[in-house]
């Protein structure tokens, strides 16, 4: 398979580190990976180029991942939205906004390889 054909991951994170290790911990598994700091950023990111996948945080500097997914016009095959919590009402916030699935913190970096390999229709 050619790079242009692995799907392409936009992780949405203000914090550097952890966009960082997601992106290289992707990357190993077979994903192009692209990352923005910012809904602002994520958005001028959707509006260059359509993704596969999107995996934003819920707490960003310029709103929330929620808030985002839900403003997206044509939202990506795979939305995953990863919070510091998981409650029932986190839960019901993300699938209303169009997400996918929901994480919790610290990821779980097999769960979520498994999660969008299963979402996107690939073998794991």
């Amino acid at each position: 398979m050619s790079a242009e054909e692995l799907p392409l991951v936009l992780v949405v994170d203000d914090d550097d580190d952890t966009a960082s290790l997601l992106g290289m911990a992707l990357r190993r598994r077979g994903f192009r990976v692209s990352s923005a700091p910012s809904c602002a950023a994520a958005r001028a990111a959707l509006a260059e180029r359509p993704v596969d996948a999107l995996v934003t945080d819920v707490s960003l500097p310029d709103g929330s991942g929620i808030e985002l997914t839900a403003s997206l016009e044509t939202k990506p095959r795979a939305i995953v939205v990863v919070s510091g919590f998981g409650g029932d009402d986190d839960l019901e916030k993300s699938r209303a906004a169009g997400a996918h699935a929901h994480l919790v913190k610290p990821v779980d970096v097999a769960r979520l390889v498994s999660t969008l390999n299963e979402l996107l229709g690939r073998a794991s």
